[in-house]
């Protein structure tokens, strides 16, 4: 099965993310947000880091 030209692979930015360190993370997470982020909870900044790349790549 193919991807469609406006989708992501979930599991190769999981696997990307899972390399970088927290504060990375929480600058990523403020480059598609534009909002500071205290958090230092990487699950929390992973999932919405994936959540927020698919919404900004499928027009969610």
């Amino acid at each position: 099965m193919t991807r469609p030209q406006n989708s992501i692979d979930v599991a190769a930015l999981m696997a990307e993310l899972r390399h970088i360190g927290v504060a990375e993370l929480r600058e990523r997470y403020e480059a598609l947000t534009s909002e500071r982020c205290n958090s230092g909870n990487r699950d929390w900044l992973t999932k919405r880091i994936v959540w927020l790349e698919q919404a900004r790549v499928e027009g969610g």
